[in-house]
């Protein structure tokens, strides 16, 4: 499949949402949710919506029986705790667990601790899993990645300690899903703290941290902090090619052949569609952005705080 025939499938994902799935169930539109990949099913944890805050639902998207006018929703069991702000991410030995990372607890009290929620996706079951080291405080609006090895890695975000008043961070943990030990990676040379932003792991081992928000304002896209998790150091690419505006709470997918393809988000303060979608070829040094104008009669809206 080609890289952009990838990303419109996503984007087709997004757009079915809320359409009637199999049986007539059709979630109710949300936003700021979680979303994990396992084989062929598509699980989102919450929303911003206090109603739907517990919820696991899951789509289908087997391609050779997606069916985008009448997708097949599942409802799953519901998570512990509300989840919103938080992240979710793949690990465990069989890859087969996904960790959903949350700063509340069952009972929907701020912890002093993130707190680590594992639902085996085989037996549709919840854990809160014993984990050693260092325990990242609590914290809200970063952002976690895993890779193929069992780790899962996260940064950013921000607290929300006294009244009127964010402190954005730039800590990196990593959580290691096979032995079940937090570690704290470098911050030497770190991102200056946001929040907002994508975290797109590369198959080098690097990830890539795209726009967001922090004390001066919205990020520039152009100039991409990257950590490297191969030996734990940070270093920052200035892209070349188009110029693309600022943005925050947009999101980003990578394609087989290595770019980075990001959607909607906020620019301007508006969700504004006339940069909507861009493409980062990671294959060139530096780095080089392309916006990708979408044509036809069936444009996706604008959208912000989705997920691809």
């Amino acid at each position: 499949m080609s890289p952009f025939n990838y990303i419109f499938l996503w984007l087709t994902i997004i757009l079915v949402w809320m359409s009637a799935g199999s049986g007539g169930f059709a979630p109710p539109g949300r936003f700021r949710e979680s979303s994990a990949l396992v084989g062929n099913r598509l699980y989102f944890f919450g929303s911003q919506n206090t109603a739907q805050q517990r919820d696991n639902i899951y789509l289908d998207v087997t391609l050779s029986t997606l069916n985008t006018t009448n997708p097949s929703w599942f409802m799953s069991n519901s998570i512990p705790a509300d989840f919103l702000l938080a992240s979710s991410c793949v690990g465990g030995p069989n890859k087969n667990t996904i960790y959903l990372l949350n700063h509340l607890t069952t009972s929907n009290g701020d912890s002093n601790d993130t707190i680590v929620y594992a639902f085996d996706t085989v037996a549709t079951s919840w854990s809160t899993p014993n984990i050693s080291g260092q325990i990242p405080p609590s914290w809200q609006q970063f952002q976690a990645v895993n890779d193929t090895n069992g780790k899962i890695y996260m940064f950013g975000g921000d607290k929300y300690p006294i009244v009127d008043k964010f402190i954005k961070l730039n800590d990196i943990y990593i959580l290691d899903t096979l032995i079940l030990a937090w570690i704290q990676g470098s911050n030497v040379n770190a991102l200056t703290p946001r929040v907002d932003f994508t975290a797109t792991l590369l198959n080098n081992g690097l990830i890539l941290y795209i726009g967001g928000i922090a004390d001066v304002g919205t990020i520039y896209v152009s100039e991409i902090p990257t950590y490297n998790t191969n030996n734990n150091s940070w270093s920052t690419m200035f892209a070349t090619g188009d110029t693309l505006n600022s943005r925050y709470s947009h999101t980003a997918v990578l394609s087989p052949d290595g770019h980075v393809i990001i959607y909607g988000g906020v620019i301007n303060g508006s969700t504004d569609q006339s940069q909507v979608l861009a493409s980062l070829d990671t294959t060139v040094n530096p780095y080089k952005w392309s916006i990708k104008p979408i044509i036809g009669n069936n444009l996706p809206p604008s959208l912000a705080w989705e997920v691809l």
